[in-house]
């Protein structure tokens, strides 16, 4: 079972930067696709507004 945290949420977008040698790195935060939420949660926080990645993709 996942856990119902941001960083697992289909509202979820990681951010990245990209590193030497082209590689992408994740941050510590994201950005959320819900509007008048926390637009920049860490992957760990929640909120009441979670949702799978399941049941986004039609699974």
């Amino acid at each position: 079972m996942e856990k119902e945290v941001c960083g697992t949420c289909a509202h979820y977008r990681q951010h990245y930067v990209l590193g030497e040698g082209g590689k992408f790195w994740p941050l510590w935060h994201g950005h959320c696709h819900v509007p008048r939420c926390d637009k920049h949660p860490g992957p760990d926080q929640t909120c009441p507004h979670w949702k799978s990645r399941e049941s986004e993709s039609g699974k």
